[in-house]
């Protein structure tokens, strides 16, 4: 059973990817770009602890993405959970038979076709069909053009893993509609906009946002000398490499992602163009970028730490950010 008139759109990042598919199959044609600016995409995240693996990393978007991007559209969404492996899976194919195509959230390494070892749960797929007589589900993910067949035990191992990040997650999933009425683009975008900022902004005691990147700012020329040993050290390096650069961000911290919604939002809401919001944020990617390759460089020099030069970087990156947040926070309106 595949889902009627499902229509996949290859991007790079899952959430938003699963989103403007889940959204596309009920009707609302939106771009990866749009859903991922409209949920307020952005994020910073600073955990350090010497239970992770590894001791100290950095994630570049929140978690609430689609329930953020449904509201402000008026979407309506449902967001279930299920422990009975059977009743999570009867659950999801009921969904399919309503017509929705429900988001799920899985950990990627119980996932055969991404080859990996390396445990990442909160990654969101679409399961766009399956054919029980040969026990597979049909996923569709992120940048893959072509559907994924998955063997259901497969599915049911992504599904109840209790990986990093997010620990279990109850076999989640969103049943995601379109919305009642038609969308009030200008006013949509400008709270998202502002929904963006604040969230950046908020006082985050050195966990999330602008605060976190203080945090970092702070520490990170120390991060050699904190390391749980020389591993550790070349993977607290090689990791912040990857979750800015790869990992499905589109390069730049996610903000390369987030600078094209911005270019699509210019159409949409004069302050925008105004402010020269879609270049400040391509200025930020790239700058996040230079700092990934920096850390890349690090991670293959035994006992290197971050030189003045990158800290200074570091510092400009925070300050650029935060000005970007405090502006749009003080001059974008309805």
């Amino acid at each position: 059973m595949l889902l009627p008139g499902f229509q996949h759109r290859p991007g790079v990042h899952c959430g938003s990817t699963a989103l403007s598919d889940a959204l596309r199959a009920r009707g609302l044609d939106v771009s990866e770009a749009m859903a991922f600016g409209m949920g307020a995409g952005l994020g910073f995240f600073y955990l350090a602890s010497p239970v992770l693996s590894p001791t100290r990393l950095i994630l570049g978007r929140p978690w609430t993405l689609e329930e953020t991007a449904c509201e402000l559209l008026g979407a309506p969404v449902a967001i279930r959970t299920e422990d009975d492996p059977a009743r999570a899976w009867a659950a999801v194919k009921e969904a399919l038979d309503r017509g929705f195509a429900p988001v799920l959230s899985t950990d990627l390494r119980y996932l055969p076709y991404w080859k990996t070892s390396s445990p990442f749960n909160g990654h969101r797929v679409i399961l766009a069909g399956h054919d029980e007589g040969r026990g597979v589900a049909l996923l569709a993910d992120t940048e893959r053009e072509e559907l994924q067949e998955v063997a259901l035990a497969d599915l049911e191992r992504a599904r109840a893993s209790d990986g990093q990040p997010l620990g279990y997650t109850g076999r989640q999933w969103m049943e995601i509609d379109a919305p009642r009425s038609p969308v009030r683009w200008r006013e949509a975008v400008g709270n998202a906009l502002r929904r963006q900022s604040r969230d950046m902004l908020l006082p985050q005691d050195g966990f999330a946002g602008v605060s976190g990147m203080e945090r970092f700012a702070a520490e990170v020329p120390r991060w050699h000398e904190l390391a749980r040993d020389e591993a550790d050290r070349a993977w607290c390096f090689r990791f912040a490499y990857q979750c800015i650069e790869k990992r499905g961000t589109g390069g730049g911290n996610f903000r390369l992602l987030y600078a094209r919604f911005l270019a699509e939002a210019a159409r949409l809401h004069p302050a925008v163009a105004a402010l020269g919001l879609p270049a400040r944020m391509e200025g930020i990617a790239a700058g996040w970028t230079r700092l990934a390759n920096s850390f890349k460089d690090l991670s293959g020099s035994p006992g290197a730490g971050a030189s003045g030069e990158l800290v200074a970087q570091v510092s400009q990156l925070v300050e650029g950010e935060r000005r970007y947040h405090e502006d749009v926070a003080a001059r974008v309106n309805g």
